[in-house]
Parts: structure tokens; C-alpha cells; sequence
């Protein structure tokens, strides 16, 4: 299971969406901006309140990288 927390307006945020789309790699995209909840889950798996926050299996990724993302990716395939 893949999740991206973000927000509409952020540009990492989209790019970690789109990434995730052009790789065929399905995920579910929670939009934090008005639920507090999801919020306070971002809070708590990272440390901080910033986004994207993505979430591959157990591994917690801050922001676009591409290198973690193929990284863990690579690691739900095996």
C-alpha cells in the first residue's frame, strides 16, 4: 500500500504524484489541507507538519526523491 500525503497547491506534491502515475505504480492520495486527522497522522509518521510525505510499506519519504522512491519501490517488489 502506497500513500501520498499532500496538498493541491504544492509542487513536490504533485511531482511525486505524477512520478508515481508515470511508473503505473498505484497509490492513495490524502489531501491533508482540511482534514486534521490526516494532519496529525503526517505529524506523527514524520516528525513534522510538511508535505509530501509518502508512505511504501513501512518506508516514510519527505518530499520528491526520486532515489527513495525507486529505492523503496524496489523493495515492495521483491
Amino acid at each position: 500500500m502506497i500513500k501520498v500525503y499532500s496538498v493541491e497547491w504544492c509542487g513536490p506534491c504533485q511531482k511525486v504524484k505524477k512520478y508515481l502515475t508515470t511508473k503505473n505504480v498505484p497509490f492513495e492520495s490524502v489531501i491533508v489541507a482540511d482534514e486534521k486527522e490526516a494532519r496529525d497522522i503526517v505529524q506523527e509518521i514524520s516528525g513534522q507538519r510538511s508535505v509530501p510525505v509518502t508512505v511504501i510499506n513501512d518506508k516514510v519519504i519527505l518530499g520528491f526523491d526520486k532515489q527513495q522512491i525507486d529505492a523503496a519501490l524496489a523493495e515492495l517488489n521483491k
